[in-house]
């Protein structure tokens, strides 16, 4: 808040291991003043049966439950990676159909994330694929500039994706050239991103920026930066990096003036 951001991305596992307990956790993110843009994530959610299924149906209303106190109207989902999980489209969209009949009554999105490294939606066309045919209106996509650099996906992939379908997307970079491996890519995007403009591809990242805002999309920016040096910098030497990715962006990618305190298209995420 301090460094001029209005809203915050919020990790689950901060709220339930806050030291003074859930509601403790809670408190202390509204009492911030910020804005909750969503809570991530849920993770292994769909294409389950039996047992594994009812015990991940009651991961996401334990989730649901967290971020509608919170005041977050969004949780992400990420593709399923586990080998238990029926990879068919059809158990795919019930599941995530499923999902959204358990969010409306608490006005929460649902946020569907492609991952390279998925069973299930290995990247944001896919991912997109399955939401077009869920056909619910609290069901939008996830996109993370990191995978799409990574994998090097055409951004004209970007023109079969409707902005209105995309509720979130996330921003970051990385240190190296190329990313060999999907295990390499897996390892990078959980313990070695860095903000936008520190990176290695600050130009493939400002296209990216620039070619979403051409396609009219206008909702919010997360910089979901994993990183396990930030974790041992203070946080205020983090966030102020975060301050200067997000100038970067909205004044020399975007090319318009940076409102101050609220910076209203890009947001920091929080915990990572």
């Amino acid at each position: 808040r301090r460094a001029g951001f209005s809203q915050v991305m919020i990790s689950a596992s901060d709220v339930v291991g806050h030291p003074g307990g859930v509601a403790a956790g809670v408190r202390a993110v509204r009492d911030s003043g910020l804005a909750v843009t969503g809570l991530e994530a849920l993770r292994d959610f769909e294409g389950l049966d039996g047992r594994l299924h009812a015990y991940k149906v009651d991961v996401a209303k334990s989730m649901l439950e967290v971020c509608s106190e919170l005041g977050g109207r969004l949780l992400l989902v990420e593709a399923s990676t586990s080998i238990h999980a029926d990879a068919s489209a059809d158990a795919i969209v019930r599941d995530l159909r499923m999902l959204t009949f358990l969010a409306i009554p608490m006005g929460i999105r649902i946020a569907f994330k492609g991952v390279s490294w998925s069973r299930t939606a290995r990247d944001f066309a896919a991912a997109g694929e399955l939401v077009f045919r869920a056909n619910c209106p609290n069901l939008g996509l996830v996109i993370d500039a990191f995978d799409v650099l990574a994998a090097r996906i055409p951004l004209d992939d970007l023109d079969a994706i409707h902005p209105d379908q995309i509720f979130l997307v996330q921003l970051s970079d990385y240190m190296w050239q190329k990313i060999q491996s999907v295990e390499e890519q897996a390892a990078t995007a959980t313990h070695f991103r860095v903000f936008p403009g520190e990176g290695a591809h600050s130009d493939d990242l400002a296209t990216f920026v620039s070619k979403l805002d051409a396609i009219g999309y206008g909702g919010n920016y997360s910089f979901d930066v994993y990183n396990d040096d930030y974790q041992q910098m203070p946080p205020k030497t983090v966030v102020s990096r975060a301050r200067r990715a997000a100038e970067w962006l909205v004044e020399t990618v975007l090319r318009r003036a940076l409102p101050v305190p609220n910076m209203e298209r890009l947001r920091r995420t929080a915990g990572d």
